[in-house]
């Protein structure tokens, strides 16, 4: 359906309601928590309107269940944000062109989930001079790689949007930046480095053109967030700690550090070159640590060390962020 006048902006709270549609098969659709009116998303453009946007979205909350399955339930719901066209007693609309999804859950009952990176399509020259296609993570530009059978259906993928003439209308899925188009890679991760996203072969592996509003997955229900490279590479690390992978969380917070400088070791050394102290000796222990982690290997990074990293990383992205070049 097309949207027309927006009337409003709001967050209207949901629940998963399970029917027939009118071919008779079982689906999934939006319902208002509190009066059980139909939420309904429009849009006026022509790209979307072949996309099933919600439906990643619907049958992982309705798998969950609970409080994202029944309309009386406050702890659990799905919030979404976006205009509202229209609304009766019956439905309420809103449109799909600045519609973001936040699911709330009390617990996700996911023994060990997936991983979820939102990718853009490298162009690259090969060995033979031929064109390649390769993807990588959106903002970090981490290498995004797959075992086994996939590789040949997943190249073909990559080429699609050439064939299909896709890439004209999605120019931000060749980019780093943004999240207006890009690839959504689904999985069980073999490797989940700083440098290299390694996914297992398995039913458990997807990849999917965007856009997509779906920001609730399997693995977390996150919600898509347009992050700088220094606050990526910081939740990295805090990310990698947590699981205790003490030196992929060192050398993120070294990362951090220095794509909040510019780029390289050498605008880390001038940015802080004038700061306090604290500052400077911050610095010099996050490069330390991240000497370790690189020339001597996981098993002489500890957790006291990658403390150490992540308090350091901190200290100086916070002078940074008051001391801008």
């Amino acid at each position: 359906m097309t949207a027309r006048s927006v009337q409003s902006s709001g967050v209207v709270k949901c629940y998963i309601e399970r029917f027939e549609n009118a071919v008779g098969i079982p689906d999934l659709r939006l319902r208002e928590k509190s009066t059980k009116r139909l939420v309904r998303v429009l849009t006026d453009k022509q790209t979307f309107r072949s996309i099933a946007p919600l439906s990643n979205l619907l049958q992982d909350c309705y798998a969950h269940g609970g409080g994202l399955v029944e309309p009386r339930s406050r702890a659990e719901h799905i919030a979404v944000s976006a205009p509202i066209v229209r609304q009766s007693d019956q439905e309420i609309a809103v449109a799909f062109e600045r519609f973001s999804v936040k699911v709330h859950i009390v617990t996700a009952d996911v023994a060990s989930p997936p991983t979820s990176v939102w990718a853009y399509i490298e162009e690259y020259s090969t060995e033979d001079g031929a064109l390649g296609l390769r993807l990588r993570q959106k903002v970090t530009g981490r290498k995004i790689e797959m075992y086994g059978k996939n590789q040949d259906h997943l190249l073909t993928f990559l080429n699609s949007p050439q064939f299909t003439g896709a890439n004209t209308r999605m120019a931000n899925l060749y980019e780093k930046d943004r999240f207006d188009d890009y690839v959504l890679v689904s999985g069980g991760a073999a490797t989940d480095s700083y440098d290299v996203a390694l996914f297992k072969d398995g039913a458990e592996l997807t990849y999917l053109l965007g856009p997509t509003p779906d920001t609730a997955y399997r693995d977390a229900f996150r919600v898509l967030i347009e992050e700088s490279a220094p606050e990526a590479h910081a939740r990295t690390a805090q990310s990698h700690f947590d699981r205790s992978r003490y030196r992929e969380a060192v050398l993120s917070a070294r990362l951090a550090v220095e794509t909040a400088c510019g780029g390289r070791g050498p605008d880390v050394k001038r940015r802080l070159d004038d700061a306090p102290a604290d500052v400077t000796t911050a610095g010099a222990a996050l490069y330390g640590k991240r000497h370790v982690a690189v020339h001597e290997g996981g098993t002489r990074v500890e957790q006291p060390d990658a403390i150490q990293a992540i308090r350091a990383m901190h200290r100086i992205l916070a002078y940074l962020e008051s001391n801008p070049s």
